[in-house]
């Protein structure tokens, strides 16, 4: 009776420190401090109407090199809404942080880096997020 005894005792510290990691664990993860994108290098710098031709009606092996990676595209705003920048003919850049009234204006030329995600078939455009403004 007292071996059974002991062997609940030590199963139950060894529960007890086995969430005691785990919590720690998940407040670290929680508590981290994300990438700064703005420091990534590029890996290409294109016009948003160079980026457009380049996946429109294109084979999925030709621009498949491209996906994921980080790239810097140029181009007029078409629009703004939300958290998405739309540049002309249609590059759709999700912004890691989203503009304030009147920061990013319809017909102003910008830079923009971010992940380039593929092309919307539906939409006719190519996705980007993680979009931050390059000076």
């Amino acid at each position: 009776m007292m071996k059974l005894f002991a062997s609940r005792k030590s199963i139950l510290v060894l529960g007890f420190f086995g969430v005691l990691v785990a919590a720690f664990y998940g407040l670290s993860e929680f508590n981290r401090t994300s990438v700064d994108r703005t420091l990534e290098k590029t890996s290409m710098e294109i016009s948003a109407r160079e980026l457009h031709e380049q996946f429109v009606g294109a084979a999925v092996e030709t621009t498949s090199s491209l996906l994921n990676e980080i790239i810097e595209v140029s181009g007029e705003v078409k629009s703004v809404q939300g958290k998405t920048v739309l540049l002309i003919p249609g590059v759709a850049c999700g912004m890691e942080i989203p503009p304030h009234e009147g920061e990013i204006k319809a017909g102003e030329v910008i830079v923009l880096k971010g992940r380039l995600l593929g092309f919307d078939d539906l939409f006719n455009e190519v996705q980007m997020d993680f979009c931050v403004r390059v000076n």
